[in-house]
């Protein structure tokens, strides 16, 4: 064979090798993990071993890279800025409702609700009684992964020394019980021995920390108004009466109300204060502060307080999930991938496992509906009593409002109503009417979301 012959079969040769490797190559999904080890650390576990898998979309095998997602300056800015320049990821995490329905504007996320995996995740995870709450506008846009459902952190020692000796308060009217005993002589002995108050929430008086609504106001009004939301679309849905009793029930504690921050003090040898707001990412600290969890320990945890026993503690969730986002630099192919590597982890056959892992790494409770049935939890919970309780408020969680004004409309929410109605309550010897206060913020809230 001559050499031009020997050059042409070898450039024929290549050129099908690399038509071959092309159709049978791969083809990469890029994806970010929240920007905190813990997350980044469980979902590397994850992607090693599905890339392990060699799962295929069509005839190409599926490489999914893990990063950190930027925070500049924020890890919503991040996201944003790389949908503007293209570079964005096929799927992220940490996404919560609000920040879901900003995306959802932009036209650069995926709508999931009628995509099989996405029903197949919900099954697998028992979260058919949760994702309503999840809907944008009648579309879904995230798979929630976790959520920490917000409730009360109690002193079982200044519990059991007011009177609540065998659970915790539940309910308005326990409430009432308990600021009544601290401000009589059970009180004043608690008080000698350094518990100063009976609530610590300085927040209550800090309407610029706009996040906090989500847990002192937003908590308690999920469980007063039995999980209804404050906004739907362009129009405030707060119900005045319920938002009145809301801010009654902090009123209530007056100047029994810890206005200044103390972050270490439920971790102290004396703890001084009776009560405060939590969720599970205190709980690492208090096991190293050496603190022992149950009725016969240190501290315990319980729902937000209802109005009457029996109604369902319906709560605030701190909740974030994964989007697949699309346009600009993502293909159609890529975006396939990346469902099916999210399949992958929450198959039938893998879901359990997989949130249990998340849970160890973590410290973050999975949003499932079946995570006090479920027997691959079970031990878990057995050896770590302290996330039992909260465990079963997720089935019951509420996340962030479907707002991209949430940040305006909760920080009007605290500046011209909790806040004042707080600090007059404080200072007043008898009880002080929330009406024109919540009238105040509903106005401002109106006026900052732009709503109806």
């Amino acid at each position: 064979m001559s050499i031009r012959k020997t050059l042409l079969c070898l450039a024929v040769g290549l050129a099908f090798g690399a038509a071959a490797s092309a159709q049978s190559g791969t083809v990469t999904v890029n994806f970010w993990t929240a920007p905190n080890q813990g997350q980044f650390t469980y979902w590397d576990g994850i992607v090693q071993s599905f890339n392990a898998s060699k799962v295929k979309v069509g005839s190409k095998t599926i490489v999914v890279q893990v990063q950190k997602m930027p925070e500049t300056p924020s890890s919503e800015a991040g996201i944003q800025n790389a949908l503007a320049t293209k570079t964005a990821p096929a799927l992220s995490e940490n996404i919560n409702r609000g920040f879901a329905a900003t995306l959802a504007a932009s036209g650069r996320v995926y709508d999931i609700k009628d995509e099989a995996f996405y029903k197949s995740v919900v099954v697998s995870r028992k979260m058919e009684g949760i994702m309503p709450g999840w809907a944008i506008d009648g579309k879904q846009y995230v798979i929630p992964l976790y959520a920490n459902a917000m409730g009360y952190h109690w002193n079982v020692t200044a519990l059991k020394a007011l009177g609540f000796a065998a659970a915790v308060p539940t309910t308005s009217a326990d409430l009432a019980k308990l600021v009544a005993a601290f401000k009589g002589p059970q009180g004043a002995a608690l008080k000698a021995k350094g518990v100063d108050h009976l609530f610590l929430r300085p927040q209550l008086l800090r309407p610029e920390n706009w996040w906090e609504r989500w847990f002192d106001f937003q908590m308690e009004y999920e469980a007063f108004s039995g999980g209804k939301s404050l906004v739907e679309g362009d129009k405030l849905t707060m119900d005045p009466k319920i938002a009145g009793e809301v801010f009654a029930l902090f009123g209530s504690i007056g100047d029994a109300i810890q206005g200044e921050q103390d972050d270490t003090a439920f971790e102290r040898a004396v703890v001084p204060a009776v009560v405060m707001v939590t969720a599970p990412w205190d709980i690492p600290k208090y096991k190293t502060a050496g603190k022992k969890y149950g009725l016969s320990g240190d501290y315990i945890y319980g729902p937000p307080l209802v109005r009457k026993a029996g109604d369902v503690p319906y709560t605030f969730a701190d909740a974030k999930g994964l989007t697949f986002y699309k346009g600009g630099n993502i293909t159609e192919e890529q975006h396939e991938a990346a469902v099916a590597f999210v399949s992958w982890v929450f198959a039938p056959d893998k879901s359990a496992d997989n949130d249990m892992k998340w849970l160890t790494v973590t410290g973050m409770l999975p949003m499932r509906g079946d995570l006090t049935t479920n027997a691959a939890f079970a031990g878990f919970i057995k050896e770590n009593p302290e996330y039992a309780e909260q465990a079963g408020w997720i089935a019951h969680s509420v996340p962030a409002m479907a707002s991209a004004r949430m940040t305006e409309i909760l920080t009007a929410l605290g500046e011209k109503g909790l806040a004042p109605y707080i600090t007059a309550a404080m200072k007043s010897q008898s009880p002080v009417d929330p009406a024109p206060y919540v009238a105040e913020a509903i106005t401002a809230m109106k006026k900052a979301g732009g709503l109806k």
